[in-house]
Formats: structure tokens, C-alpha cells, sequence
């Protein structure tokens, strides 16, 4: 192999072996104490893109969610497919047996204007006491 070449091959192996070495360690990660939160929030977010009263119910215990929801599905139906399957946790708060959770995505769609969900514990996992956004809402 010429000089040349064996350059050629060290700059482009240098970053590939570089990023193996970053996706290896993922230095900076760190879970987010809401992600438990996600598949309940995209499962509700699902039932409301089909407009599923009935699963927007069971996955609820109030009735303003269900409301929301269903408005929500039937208005920006793209945004909020979007939603359902790229939502994650942002921040959250815990008070008493209630946890609120924003969240977002990394897309541009309803950039600025997260989602925002509260839960009380169920045997059956999380459910919605709550879910607004400007997104979808116009608040």
C-alpha cells in the first residue's frame, strides 16, 4: 500500500473508530427518572390518533384527557402521530401520588410547545388525570 493510501484509510478510520468508542461508553446518557412514563403517554397518544374513546377511557380517570385527546386526534392528526411514536420525557414533577411530565421530541413539529401529561398510580400502571398542550389545543 502506497503512503497515500495508507492516509486515506487512517482518516476515515479515525472517525469511525472514534464514534464506535463514544456509542460504547455514551458518556454523557442518563435515563430519565420519568421514562416509565413514555409508553403510557404514547399508548394514550395512539388511542387518540384512532380516536379510540374507549382506550382513551381505560388509560385515563378523568374526563378532561379523554377530551383533549380526542380533539387533539381529530385536529392535527400528522403532529400528533408524530407524537406518538417520538414523545420522551423532558421534566417532570412529583407531588403526592401525582407525577406530571412534559414532554417533547426532536423534531421542529410543535417546537416550543410540549405536551404535558399527569398520572396517578393504577394496578394497572400510570393513568392520565390531565394532558394539554398548545399544539393541539390552541391554549
Amino acid at each position: 500500500m502506497s503512503n497515500d493510501r495508507i492516509r486515506v484509510v487512517a482518516l476515515i478510520m479515525a472517525p469511525l473508530m472514534a464514534g464506535a468508542v463514544l456509542l460504547w461508553f455514551q458518556p454523557y446518557s442518563v435515563v430519565s427518572p420519568y421514562q416509565s412514563y413514555v409508553d403510557p403517554a404514547r399508548r394514550f397518544l395512539r388511542a387518540a390518533l384512532d380516536q379510540d374513546t374507549a382506550g382513551l377511557e381505560r388509560q385515563a380517570v378523568a374526563r378532561q384527557p379523554v377530551q383533549w385527546a380526542l380533539e387533539a386526534g381529530a385536529g392535527d392528526a400528522h403532529a400528533l402521530a408524530i407524537w406518538a411514536q417520538l414523545s420522551r420525557p423532558y421534566s417532570g414533577h412529583r407531588h403526592g401520588d401525582t407525577t406530571t411530565v412534559v414532554f417533547q421530541t426532536s423534531t421542529r413539529v410543535c417546537y416550543l410547545r410540549p405536551v404535558t401529561m399527569a398520572f396517578v398510580p393504577d394496578s394497572t400502571g400510570p393513568r392520565l388525570v390531565l394532558a394539554s398542550s398548545s399544539c393541539f389545543s390552541g391554549e
